[in-house]
């Protein structure tokens, strides 16, 4: 298959992740061929409906749709679709990469921010101020003060498009709000 890439010019290649069987080698070989036609489309079509295994086609395999192999009489459609370049994720596949891919964004906020920012969070939902919270853990104000700041700069990270105007290491009742919608406190 990489021969025949390399030597018939393709616009749109077909492909399933499972070419032998047994192996994810179709993902492989999507990976191999897009470093050498990073323009050519690539739509797979398989019976695999794994959250990973379509995160990974689609984020390290070029991959420009993802269709089950349930909704095949879609192929026809997004293969021309694919062909003029207005490819967009099969309804089969789009859920589960968004479900994975807000988890992921969800887990790696989460390692952003330690066990300690999250227990000074908890306490300032609690109710204890600043000073208070310094006495319990055994820091000084400005410790606390810190860690609040640290959360910001990671929260501000991720979402650059937010107001932060509001998000000043005084707000502590917009850090609190903002924490638990993006599910760093429950």
């Amino acid at each position: 298959m990489i021969s025949a890439v390399n030597s018939v010019p393709i616009d749109v290649l077909v492909l399933d992740i499972n070419l032998t069987g047994t192996h994810y080698d179709g993902l492989e070989a999507a990976m191999e061929i897009q470093s050498i036609q990073p323009e050519l489309q690539i739509i797979v079509l398989s019976s695999l409906d794994r959250e990973d295994v379509m995160l990974h086609a689609v984020s390290f395999g070029g991959v420009v749709n993802y269709i089950t192999k349930e909704h095949y009489r879609d192929l026809p459609e997004a293969i021309r679709n694919a062909h003029l370049r207005k490819s967009g994720l099969h309804y089969s596949s789009a859920g589960k990469l968004l479900q994975q891919l807000s988890h992921k964004e969800h887990e790696e906020l989460r390692r952003k921010i330690t066990p300690r920012q999250i227990e000074i969070l908890q306490l300032l939902d609690q109710g204890y101020n600043r000073k208070e919270i310094a006495e319990k853990l055994f820091y000084n104000e400005q410790s606390i003060n810190n860690e609040l700041c640290k959360i910001s700069s990671v929260v501000k990270g991720k979402f650059p498009y937010l107001e932060w105007l509001r998000l000043k290491k005084h707000n502590t009742a917009h850090i609190i709000e903002l924490a638990k919608q993006l599910g760093i406190l429950s």
